[in-house]
């Protein structure tokens, strides 16, 4: 039997974290470091096959042009709660450079999310082409 006041907590979370999402999304295709420094937590780690896999790096690759995201389609998107992680997994259809190279393509995403502080913040993430 579900509790109402518990399936409400989780519905408003899983639409936070669905709007975080969408948030960062549109942070990488503008180079907006403000949303991703906002968003990403300070201990971020990012699992792909480039350089620089922390926070610092990430932003300052994104904001520089080093980075470079002209779109990502993000679709089939599923969250999964359990009390203060959450996991977010997606299939994207991308094009982006890095250092001038197109790396574009489909790639399965996984981020995961932490509650610290009763504040949910983006803690990992991982991007696995689709071969």
């Amino acid at each position: 039997m579900s509790n109402p006041a518990t399936d409400r907590h989780r519905i408003e979370t899983e639409q936070l974290l669905r709007q975080m999402n969408d948030e960062w999304v549109k942070a990488l295709v503008r180079g907006d470091g403000e949303t991703l420094d906002r968003i990403m937590a300070d201990d971020f780690y990012f699992a792909y096959p480039l350089e620089g896999d922390d926070k610092t790096q990430f932003i300052d690759d994104v904001t520089s042009g080093v980075i470079r995201v002209e779109y990502i389609n993000r679709e089939n998107v599923t969250v999964r709660i359990w009390g203060d992680t959450s996991v977010l997994s997606a299939h994207d259809a991308a094009k982006w450079f890095y250092q001038g190279r197109d790396f574009s393509g489909h790639y399965k995403i996984v981020h995961i999310y932490a509650r610290r502080d009763d504040k949910w913040q983006l803690v990992a993430m991982q991007a696995c082409p689709v071969v």
